[in-house]
């Protein structure tokens, strides 16, 4: 048989194999005919081992092509600022540090933008899991998250969320193939939700809430969090996503006599919502607990956050490590931005799950998540972290910081000073207190 045509052969199924004491027969199947080609020695059996892996199928499941990371992320609309372009590009430095490839095989990290439309990032992320992904990363909104969660645990494929903020993603809705590495609902409700309900003009609260699933557990983990200092929620309006008027809420938080206003959305929403707060003068009259806060926003609005207290996952001026990681990482965008928490959380978690893939020589979820579960580690994002196995929520250090004004900031965007640091048992969920049902 000429050359061209037992390239051609190799590449197609139907290869049969059978022994017969120490000699091998090798016969495909080519345009519907079994030709037998030659008998090999034992030691032609290594000459079948690579023609039957020429004749793997090419798809999701080929184990010499390329490996995809899946950035599912909101490139265009209201958290295109706190994720998007910066975490796409987060993510390919972590992939540049590491090499460019693991195992002997190239990564590529794959732009996805799920236009905060949980169903449609489902979709989106069947089509990237049967297309090579192994890793979906960031969905920067929890009706995504949660969506990815569902598609993730039907392929046995990983999803590490970074932007998405509902803690329902170890709780009621926690699985082997979802681990929840940055911030959540419950540990931005635990410090700040606290700090302010604590405090003697903080004990009745007025919600402004996004509808849909990060809203809810966000004004769940706060409603949960003020009650045992005496606090609670007298009203909370739930509003649509990408709210350009908020108006008549203000205006009726203003009037409820309420005496916080519990601003509990985020991204460009929480920009919209301050901004008009201000122009109402809620400010004057009421305390403002924002749950959710972004170095973008402050960049966007200086003058309206100053002096508000926050939770963070982490600030790019911390320490020497995480500035610079963050002067990289400004240079690469250009634009003289700073990177925002979310951005590098995403390196971190791709850096992680890189090193647990060459630890464990395979991509295949279940020896990943074995490796990962309840590994220790510490890099320039997470400090005293851990993957913790009961729930898969991810534990690390948290930051209560003041927004700084103009006059007090040393540098463009210098924007935050921490004010206490939250060790990893105090910031999230304990352990004993986990409602996830695991089934795995």
């Amino acid at each position: 048989m000429k050359g061209s045509l037992l390239r051609q052969v190799a590449g197609r199924r139907g290869i049969l194999e059978w022994f017969d004491e120490f000699e091998i027969h090798f016969s495909v199947t080519h345009e519907g005919e079994r030709v037998k080609l030659f008998r090999l020695s034992t030691a032609g059996a290594v000459i079948v081992a690579v023609l039957s892996s020429l004749g793997a199928p090419q798809g999701g499941n080929a184990q010499s092509g390329p490996i995809h990371i899946a950035v599912i992320t909101d490139m265009s609309g209201i958290y295109s600022a706190i994720a998007g372009r910066g975490a796409v590009e987060a993510t390919k430095m972590a992939v540049e540090d590491f090499g460019g490839s693991v195992l002997g095989r190239q990564i590529v990290v794959d732009a996805i933008d799920h236009r905060n439309n949980g169903p449609e990032a489902a979709t989106k992320a069947r089509e990237a899991f049967d297309n090579g992904a192994e890793l979906a990363m960031d969905e920067t909104n929890s009706a995504v998250a949660l969506a990815v969660d569902a598609v993730a645990k039907e392929k046995h494929k990983l999803e590490i969320v970074t932007g998405g903020a509902t803690s329902a993603l170890t709780g009621a809705s926690c699985s082997k193939y979802t681990y929840h590495y940055a911030y959540d609902t419950y540990a931005l409700a635990a410090s700040t939700g606290r700090n302010i309900a604590r405090q003697p003009n903080g004990k009745t609260w007025y919600g402004i809430v996004p509808n849909y699933a990060f809203g809810t557990q966000m004004l769940a983990d706060f409603t949960a969090a003020i009650k045992p200092e005496g606090a609670s929620f007298i009203h909370a309006d739930m509003v649509p996503v990408a709210n350009a008027d908020f108006s008549s809420y203000l205006l009726a938080a203003k009037n409820s006599g309420a005496q916080v206003l519990g601003v509990l959305n985020a991204g460009a929403d929480t920009v919209n919502t301050m901004k008009q707060a201000k122009q109402f003068g809620l400010d004057k009259s009421m305390k403002i607990a924002v749950g959710l806060l972004f170095l973008s926003d402050v960049d966007a609005l200086p003058d309206v956050f100053a002096g508000s207290r926050i939770t963070t996952s982490w600030y790019w001026n911390e320490d020497a490590a995480a500035r610079a990681w963050a002067d990289r990482f400004t240079k690469r965008l250009g634009g003289g931005l700073r990177p925002t928490s979310i951005q590098a959380a995403d390196y971190s978690a791709t850096w992680q799950w890189l090193q647990a893939v060459k630890a464990v020589g395979s991509v295949d979820a279940d020896k990943v998540v074995a490796y990962l579960d309840g590994r220790q580690f510490n890099d320039f994002y997470a400090h005293a972290a851990e993957w913790r196995a009961r729930d898969h929520r991810v534990t690390h250090e948290m930051y209560v910081v003041d927004v700084l004004p103009k006059e007090q900031i040393k540098e463009p965007h210098a924007w935050f000073k921490i004010v206490q640091v939250m060790p990893p048992s105090r910031a999230f969920r304990p352990e004993s207190q986990s409602v996830c049902v695991k089934t795995w």
